[in-house]
């Protein structure tokens, strides 16, 4: 199995960076290959401009949906893109190194989402979600917080985990990617190293395990009416799609 682990921190004596290097140790020790992509070593460009297309498909208005598909199909890629495209191409399960900041991914990382799922390589409507470019492919979100698992219930202050990772989720099945269960990891900073350990451990024994993963649940295209609703009668079974209105509509 080719994995691909996509690492966003800027310290190399993070715990991200520890659960970076644990993961290429011990799936390289199960005789799986790995590539890892450190953004930051990297200097990866995080920001979608101008710049990623010398020759606009669209000189007057850039709209970036158009610009990225015109230079996919034509060859024209930006190189650094085109780096990571073919790192996707080799894998067949990508992991996602960060932590969680301010309830989302890294600058770095979401940079990496909006210039290398690009339009036409990972997704071209109406090549999307069960249908996307990137079906057979698996990847999982492997995070930390500071938070305490409990702070992440559905009645915690910062609300339950599933619904926070949900719109990280959906992005990588909108590319067609069957997406695992994520791997969390809590109250890194405050824990000491006994707990540390202990979560390297867990994660480790996780790895281990990683082909028999069964993915998450999503709704097949069937499931949803010309208007993108699901249908009447579909029972919601997402974190997105099971959230209700309360009784007084707030």
């Amino acid at each position: 199995m080719n994995i691909f682990i996509v690492y966003a921190h800027p310290e190399p004596q993070s715990f991200n960076a520890a659960m970076k290097d644990t993961a290429a140790e011990v799936l390289t020790k199960a005789g799986q290959k790995v590539r890892v992509s450190d953004l930051v070593a990297m200097e990866f460009k995080a920001v979608s401009d101008a710049n990623d297309f010398p020759r606009r498909a669209d000189p007057e208005r850039l709209v970036f949906s158009v610009e990225q598909r015109a230079a996919f199909e034509s060859g024209l890629t930006s190189p650094d893109i085109a780096e990571e495209h073919e790192k996707i191409i080799w894998a067949d399960h990508i992991i996602f190194q960060f932590p969680m900041w301010y309830y989302g991914l890294p600058a770095i990382l979401k940079g990496w989402f909006d210039r290398v799922l690009s339009e036409g390589f990972a997704h071209a409507p109406p090549r999307w979600f069960d249908d996307g470019p990137m079906a057979g492919k698996r990847a999982m979100l492997s995070l930390t917080t500071n938070g305490k698992p409990s702070g992440y219930a559905a009645d915690g202050r910062h609300g339950a985990m599933e619904v926070l990772v949900w719109p990280i989720h959906n992005a990588l099945r909108f590319c067609g990617f069957d997406v695992l269960p994520p791997f969390v990891a809590y109250d890194v900073v405050r824990g000491d190293g006994e707990r540390r350990r202990a979560i390297l451990s867990a994660y480790a024994d996780r790895l281990r395990g990683l082909a028999g993963d069964k993915p998450l649940v999503f709704h097949g295209l069937d499931d949803y009416d010309r208007d993108g609703r699901l249908k009447a009668g579909v029972e919601p079974r997402t974190a997105a799609q099971r959230m209700r209105l309360d009784k007084d509509g707030r």
